[in-house]
């Protein structure tokens, strides 16, 4: 994350209600003589939700996107469609080889970056691997290659020599999908939830998407590539997700376990 933004309240607009001091987690908020509220930049982690909650608008992020006022009919999700599309969302194993608009790897980038973060760190990052995709696949299969041969998988050196028999066909590995967005953070949770966020999106959208376990090991086992992606001691690698379009058309949801839930 960038250097933080420290909230603001405009005097001139605050009424003294106190909904942002009651909801400021940190404290960072407190009520002057003169009845109205005040932000301790010193105290204030920018999560925005003073500029979120106060009624008329007072609170602000100087140097931040303008946030979006309510409203029912662009916010409100109906519970059951929501559980449903999580349920009918599937991961794609067949892509018809076409390409994302910029403007559609956009959505989903922003899908990402609204996930939440511990404390508001804001220190995901991503990757999307477009132009330069073809080379780096090559590089992909090399070092899944050579992780395998030294752990004796003999299951994806097949399936490596299955690729090297026809590299320019879809693969076991990225099936036909030719873009990749490859997600790294401090923490895997941060680095997950905006993962969640984005394929999910992409389901909304009518895209395709696919977790990568493999692409992400592959990267983490190759010092080039550790390097490309900007892999450190801190930062790591939660996952790779190829998008892409499908032809294919699901009539219903697949069947799942119950929840494995323990009541206490």
């Amino acid at each position: 994350m960038g250097e933080r933004a420290a909230a603001r309240i405009d005097p001139a607009l605050c009424t003294g209600c106190g909904q942002c001091l009651e909801n400021c987690c940190v404290h960072a908020i407190c009520r002057g003589e003169d009845g109205l509220c005040r932000c301790n930049g010193v105290l204030c982690f920018s999560c925005g939700q003073c500029a979120a909650i106060c009624p008329v608008g007072a609170a602000s992020l100087p140097g931040l996107e303008a946030p979006v006022e309510y409203a029912p009919e662009r916010f409100d999700l109906d519970p059951e469609v929501l559980l449903n599309a999580m349920r009918f969302r599937r991961s794609i194993r067949r892509f018809n080889g076409e390409k994302l608009t910029r403007s559609e790897l956009e959505i989903l980038l922003d899908a990402g970056r609204c996930a939440p973060t511990a404390s508001n760190s804001q220190s995901v990052a991503f990757t999307v691997v477009d132009g330069e995709f073809e080379e780096l696949r090559v590089k992909i299969w090399e070092s899944l290659a050579r992780a395998a041969r030294e752990s004796g998988r003999k299951l994806m050196l097949r399936r490596y020599e299955q690729y090297l028999e026809a590299p320019e066909a879809p693969d076991t590995l990225f099936y036909g999908g030719r873009q990749m967005i490859v997600v790294t953070s401090l923490g895997r949770v941060d680095g997950g939830l905006a993962l969640a966020n984005m394929e999910l999106m992409a389901h909304a959208m009518g895209l395709g998407a696919l977790y990568c376990g493999f692409a992400a090991h592959a990267i983490e086992s190759d010092e080039e590539l550790r390097a490309l992606f900007g892999l450190t001691e801190k930062r790591k690698i939660d996952s790779c997700l190829v998008v892409g379009r499908t032809d294919l058309k699901f009539r219903r949801t697949a069947p799942r376990n119950p929840a494995r839930a323990q009541w206490r």
